[in-house]
């Protein structure tokens, strides 16, 4: 398989994917988008993956978007149904009384949901379950259809469990719904008095000038250096969107974390 799945798309399908698919993003974000494609497996056509851009808040009070790559519960099952060893599934639904249902038929959205995932081969079954109140983004189908919403979020946890080496890092949409639009919160840090024993951050190259790393930078440029493959590669994009959106890594260095993933990407290519 070629370096980055925008090789396998036709510029048709490049614009489609810009416009529908993954709008607003850069080149270098679909690029990171081609990675995921590739990792998973899974066709943005089919709508098993696709791009949401979200705003986070920033250290200075400012807001920003940022790339966040998403897959469709569908599309989690397509990965654990290809291993092979997939062995079917079960959903409950409960009240606050805690008494486990298989089927929703309150007009009130259930407290939690719980998936059981079986898996052949396994000792045990694999259970994944999720709070209303945790997941509850509070509009769209969230008001809907809540019991099918929530059913999605604790078979999304359950999946992740019993095939971690497939879905790790891997999150559905439906996980992601209560992230919302700038609900970050930035961290306060309180200024210390630095000790001359420590050495200086080193700094990062970008195109106006240079970025000091902080400590969050520092380790995920050693966890980029680091990967041996596109997959961890782009297991390791992924939680870096992740702090950046947290207000962990700013917008220089999140956009000089980007470059060294191309370049680290370009050496793992050139290498197969």
């Amino acid at each position: 398989m070629t370096s980055s799945s925008l090789t396998l798309w036709t510029p048709e399908q490049q614009q489609l994917i810009t416009s529908t698919i993954a709008p607003g993003c850069s080149a270098d974000e679909l690029r990171l988008f081609g990675l995921a494609c590739q990792r998973t497996g899974l066709d943005p056509f089919s709508k098993q993956i696709y791009a949401i851009k979200r705003r986070s808040k920033q250290r200075d009070g400012s807001y920003r978007e940022s790339m966040t790559i998403q897959v469709s519960i569908d599309g989690l099952r397509s990965i654990a149904e290809r291993t092979g060893e997939l062995d079917g599934s079960e959903t409950l639904w409960c009240g606050e009384d805690g008494q486990w249902q298989d089927v929703w038929l309150s007009s009130k959205p259930p407290a939690a949901a719980k998936t059981i995932i079986h898996r052949r081969g396994a000792s045990h079954p694999f259970v994944g379950v999720a709070r209303f109140a945790d997941y509850n983004a509070g509009q769209g189908l969230w008001n809907k259809m809540p019991a099918t919403m929530i059913a999605k979020c604790s078979e999304a946890l359950a999946l992740r469990k019993a095939f971690p080496a497939d879905l790790s890092g891997v999150y559905s949409g439906e996980e992601m719904d209560q992230a919302g639009v700038g609900q970050v919160q930035p961290v306060t840090v309180t200024a210390e008095p630095s000790e001359p024993s420590q050495p200086a951050l080193p700094a990062v190259a970008v195109d106006d000038g240079t970025v000091a790393a902080s400590k969050v930078m520092q380790s995920g440029m050693k966890a980029i250096r680091g990967a041996s493959t596109l997959q961890q590669l782009e297991a390791v994009g992924q939680r870096l969107v992740a702090r950046h959106e947290a207000g962990d890594l700013t917008d220089d260095e999140q956009q000089a974390l980007l470059q060294l993933m191309l370049d680290r990407e370009t050496e793992l290519t050139t290498k197969n």
